[in-house]
């Protein structure tokens, strides 16, 4: 089951914004993700103001959990937006992801030890496109001077199979994925300079970015008539 940061029931009145991160797992034994989760959830208060309704889950990897995990969290939170965050600890920056794939690989067991099936799910189309809006969660963490990249890979492990199955199932009108990277200094790439890695509180203000973009789209999603917001700049933000 998720573990939760927050009571159970919903509150009336605002957009249900779900973030997820995750636990440990082979390779990894802390997972940044994780304390984004507790240090988001500081963030409740001045949300709530603004009539944003923040869930914060941790999922364990496990592929077998994670289906009917989020399904429980799904109907009983009705979230207007999904977001997964995730550790993919050889990249130097965040990574919106905008599509997952149906295929898991059999090579990286999970953190119960098991390996999964080739194909997530049987009936399943080959991929499935992220439908939160990847541009302007990507200008919003670049604009808090956190380096940011658009992703078409996933990889083919839990962050993956988590993304495809919010997508397939529709757990939320919007819905996507950012990974992100370790937070430790990275060693000299060629002696003259160190590429620094984003800090814990650097992740923190990204996943606030995206979900105060979410809570915009989902209102205008609930409220066609809204003016539409979308910058001009954003064109800056496309690659």
């Amino acid at each position: 089951m998720l573990k939760s940061h927050a009571p159970e029931t919903c509150r009336d009145g605002g957009s249900v914004i779900l973030v997820t991160g995750f636990g440990a797992f082979p390779g990894a034994p802390v997972n940044p993700s994780a304390a984004i989760l507790t240090r988001l959830a500081r963030h409740r208060g001045r949300l709530a103001r603004l009539g944003i309704v923040l869930e914060t889950r941790l999922l364990p990897v496990v592929f077998d959990a994670i289906e009917p995990a989020l399904a429980a969290q799904a109907a009983a939170l009705n979230p207007a937006a999904i977001l997964h965050l995730g550790l993919a600890g050889r990249r130097r920056a965040v990574s919106v992801e905008t599509r997952a794939i149906n295929r898991a690989s059999p090579l990286h067991p999970d953190a119960a030890g098991r390996r999964p099936a080739q194909i997530i799910a049987p009936a399943g189309p080959a991929s499935l496109s992220a439908t939160y809006p990847a541009t302007r969660i990507l200008c919003a963490i670049r604009a808090q001077g956190i380096a940011a990249i658009r992703s078409i890979d996933a990889g083919d492990y839990v962050c993956n199979a988590t993304l495809y199955r919010t997508l397939e199932r529709r757990y939320a009108p919007l819905a996507g994925f950012l990974h992100v990277p370790r937070t430790k200094r990275a060693a000299p790439l060629d002696g003259r300079m160190t590429v620094r890695r984003p800090s814990l509180d650097d992740l923190t203000r990204a996943a606030l970015a995206a979900v105060l973009v979410l809570a915009k789209d989902s209102r205008r999603l609930a409220n066609p008539m809204e003016p539409n917001y979308i910058s001009a700049n954003t064109k800056e933000c496309r690659s």
